[in-house]
């Protein structure tokens, strides 16, 4: 028999017999929801009974120690914190683990709400958590948990932790952090002196610790039999290590369970998380659980849980369905996420219940006081700390320097396919390069997964390269990897191509009307090969395609090497042609011919201020009678490319993004190159033309994709400023 369960089923106590496993993993996997939904009753106020008897008279059993009935309490108290507990009343069913039952009725906790010590009441919320930790425990899998504030995390894993050391013969548990004060006497290792001491002298279960000091305790103790020195307990531990120096201390040896505490601020946790899972399996057998919860803290910290979080089956981690990925209500699999709306005081019914509704409600009052009292910055930081959903957890805090709302408008129009596209796969023949479509995706995840088997990705062109272009019509920039074949990189190889502008007078029956014909991107290829030879084919093939003049990143210099190899250096911008280097003094030791050198500020204090003003640049205006304008079409829409812009809505200082980097040297270059020049042009006559956003090649958005671009007629109307004016 695999577990047998005490059971109470309307008011009668019996037991309920699981065979095997996959029957109790059945069991719990029925019974699992989600606060709001657990839809606990009167039934609810059983789960706490005992420490309710505590608190009205001071002890737990009123019989005389030793006796009978004494020790019947005790054992059947046991075999709770052992089993945990099954509840049933009417068509419900609920199961209190066997550390939340312990926690509920033996460990009590300092009551915030009531300021004094006590036992933690019933929460749907913690339930749930201590729900999905069983989950992992009877599939195999380890625990990731992203959680709001005050949600009692701590004392409830200590109460896990302890349960095994009291209960379970040769248990080995750990505590770990990244800095010791979250896990010694003046963190969780506090809640366990206090749980050590109440148990001891409250209940029938005494247990002596040999040795009792901060971050390592061993049940057992010093007898003498026949006169010789020898032990006798469960010889259970308890030890803790913090990784400041470190992240592998302590991580040897076999272990049960493995907290890490404030995995939320603990950047160096997913080198831990490795080291120790050797630890916690025997050959494929995974056999013990590593434990992952905490709040965002500083974004620099917490990347490893956000990895754990977000792509849950890479790490090992039990992954459960959700719809608070983000605020769409996208569905999508991650490890464990407790928002702010789950168990919010004052919304809580008599049993438990969360009141998820109301509870948004407060949400979004609260919040809107804050838009009105406090700045950007702040208000974004007081947001990623009472969280409703993923992405609000880790979104950055400071204020973007991309303007979000443009970004996710125009993350919208590419989302509702509002931009046409080709799959394209590249090669070369006889006649020379052919194009075919591709059955490959592109890589739609950012960051990547960095043990993502396939980030070959594909080329994505929005528009073909015309017949025969001049040299000069199109540009590319490339953002390059050094490696092949990598798992510890989430860095992908970048090249976007441009077309370049040019300005188009148009005589037609009404007089004379210019517009911009190009100045947007075309195609994009974002991903890496394991051969870095095939990197760099693919590389060049996009690149003579195109005919396109290409600014490299020279940091990595191998797809220089091997352009110049091919003979093929004509299609490198020269580092001394590139002027934004010439105006800023920068790269002037770097001894490289072709491509620019990104140093520590050239892109985040120079080059992302072209991306931005590409955005925000206003590229066509709709006027009324009176020549006011009624509406404005923005540069954004010249972007078809939704990984781009999540980068960009995403991005931060330190942030690796690759796409990004390509991007804003591109069109720094574009637009200099622009203002030097001038835009090269182009007169018509032929009134049968058809406009340039009837491409096939190249979506129409509801007003013209890229038609009326700079479009104004000399009879009327206002000219608008061009962003870039200015700008050499």
């Amino acid at each position: 028999m695999y577990k047998v369960v005490p059971t109470y089923d309307n008011g009668v106590w019996s037991e309920t017999e699981y065979e095997t496993i996959e029957d109790f993993r059945e069991f719990i996997g029925a019974i699992f929801l989600e606060p709001g939904k657990y839809a606990f009753d009167e039934t609810s106020l059983l789960f706490n009974k005992e420490a309710k008897l505590f608190n009205s008279q001071g002890f737990y059993c009123d019989k005389p120690m030793r006796s009978k009935d004494f020790m019947t309490y005790w054992e059947d108290q046991k075999n709770k914190c052992r089993q945990g507990v099954i509840y049933k009343n009417d068509n419900k069913t609920w199961y209190i683990t066997r550390d939340y039952y312990m926690w509920l009725n033996f460990l009590p906790i300092f009551d915030k709400e009531e300021k004094h010590y006590g036992f933690a009441k019933i929460r749907d919320a913690q339930y749930h958590m201590a729900l999905y930790e069983i989950m992992a425990e009877i599939n195999f899998k380890h625990v990731a948990i992203l959680k709001k504030r005050q949600i009692a995390s701590s004392y409830f894993h200590m109460a896990k932790l302890l349960n095994q050391y009291w209960f379970e013969e040769g248990s080995i548990c750990k505590i770990g952090a990244s800095l010791k004060d979250y896990i010694n006497d003046k963190g969780s290792w506090k809640f366990l002196e206090e749980y050590k001491t109440f148990l001891n002298e409250h209940t029938a279960w005494y247990r002596p610790s040999s040795p009792e000091k901060v971050l390592l305790w061993e049940q057992k103790i010093e007898v003498r039999i026949n006169n010789r020195k020898t032990y006798k307990g469960l010889r259970s531990k308890i030890q803790g290590g913090s990784f400041e120096k470190n992240p592998t201390t302590g991580v040897g040896g076999p272990c049960t369970f493995f907290f890490h505490e404030e995995a939320g601020i603990a950047p160096k946790m997913d080198m831990t998380y490795e080291y120790i899972r050797p630890a916690m399996s025997s050959g494929m057998m995974t056999t013990g659980m590593f434990i992952a919860a905490g709040s965002v803290g500083d974004l620099d910290q917490c990347n490893p849980l956000k990895k754990m979080i977000l792509n849950p089956e890479a790490s090992g981690i039990l992954g459960v369905e959700t719809d608070l990925m983000d605020d769409k209500g996208t569905i999508g699999i991650a490890g464990l996420f407790i928002p702010e709306q789950w168990s919010m005081i004052p919304h809580i019914d008599e049993y438990g219940n969360s009141d998820i509704e109301n509870s948004l409600k407060a949400i979004h009052a609260e919040r809107s006081a804050w838009k009105n009292s406090l700045d950007a910055e702040q208000y974004q930081l007081r947001i990623s700390q009472k969280p409703v959903d993923i992405a609000e957890a880790f979104a950055y805090r400071k204020e973007s320097v991309f303007p979000q709302s443009f970004l996710t408008r125009q993350i919208r129009r590419v989302e509702e396919k509002q931009y046409s596209y080709e799959l394209i796969k590249l090669e070369r023949d006889q006649d020379g390069i052919k194009a075919s479509t591709s059955t490959k995706l592109p890589i739609t995840e950012f960051p990547v997964n960095k043990k993502r088997e396939d980030k070959t990705g594909v080329l994505v062109v929005w528009e073909r390269p015309i017949d025969n272009p001049e040299f000069g019509t199109y540009y590319a920039s490339v953002d390059p990897v050094s490696e092949g074949k990598t798992t510890t990189s989430d860095s992908l190889c970048s090249i976007f191509v441009y077309k370049n502008a040019v300005e188009v007078t148009k005589e037609t029956s009404e007089g004379l009307e210019t517009f911009i014909e190009g100045d947007k991107i075309v195609a994009s290829w974002c991903g890496r090969y394991d051969d870095i030879n095939k990197t760099h084919e693919q590389l060049e093939l996009i690149i003579e395609w195109y005919n396109a003049w290409t600014l490299v990143e020279n940091n990595i210099s191998l797809f220089i090497q091997h352009m110049i190899a091919r003979r093929k250096q004509k299609y490198l911008v020269p580092k001394q042609q590139i002027v934004f280097l010439k105006d800023l003094g920068s790269n002037n030791n770097v001894f490289q011919e072709y491509g620019w050198k990104n140093t520590g500020n050239l892109f985040k204090s120079h080059l992302i201020s072209y991306a931005i003003e590409f955005i925000r640049e206003g590229i066509d205006e709709e006027l009324d009678k009176d020549g006011e304008i009624i509406s404005v079409q923005y540069g954004v829409e010249r972007i078809p490319d939704k990984m781009l812009l999540t980068e960009m809505l995403q991005y931060f200082p330190g942030l690796n993004v690759d796409r990004l980097v390509a991007f804003a040297a591109l069109v720094a270059f574009a637009k200099i190159q622009q203002g030097n020049r001038g835009y090269a042009k182009r007169k018509e006559r032929d009134k049968s033309l058809e406009p340039l956003d009837n491409s096939k090649k190249f979506s129409k958005l509801s007003i013209g994709a890229f038609r009326n671009i700079g479009r104004k007629k000399s009879t009327g109307g206002r000219r608008s400023r061009s962003a870039y004016k200015n700008l050499k």
